[in-house]
């Protein structure tokens, strides 16, 4: 069923960027830009109308831009590509650090820690209070 989706959706792609191509063959500028704003301005889910002039979601994987009500990617069409991305970064993580700035946050970490040492007050009457006097 995904397929049938994922098809539809980008037969609806093509329509809108066959109404872009028809929107710029005319010569004036106005002209141009008004329409392109009209064809910008709705949701590019296959059966919706609605406006996203006010809010609206881009999808990073197909560039699409959609309503909220369409705009999670397993709603319009890109849950594959969520997977596939998503299971990249879980199989390939990028180093969060590199060995110079975690080498460079260890040594401060020590020197903190030798200062708090340092810096603790040794108990004086902590050997005598556990014993009892005669």
């Amino acid at each position: 069923m995904s397929s049938t989706v994922t098809k539809t959706e980008t037969s609806q792609l093509k329509n809108k960027e066959k109404d872009l191509k028809e929107a710029t063959s005319s010569k004036n500028i106005d002209e141009v830009i008004d329409k392109v704003k009209i064809i910008d301005n709705v949701c590019n889910f296959v059966k919706c109308k609605a406006k996203t002039n006010l809010i609206a979601i881009d999808c990073k994987f197909c560039k699409g831009r959609f309503c909220t009500t369409h705009g999670l990617p397993e709603i319009h069409g890109c849950g594959e590509a969520v997977k596939r991305d998503e299971r990249r970064d879980y199989m390939h993580p990028e180093p969060k650090l590199t060995k110079e700035k975690h080498d460079q946050a260890q040594t401060k970490l020590n020197m903190k820690l030798k200062q708090m040492q340092l810096e603790r007050k040794s108990k004086q009457g902590f050997q005598n209070k556990g014993k009892k006097k005669k």
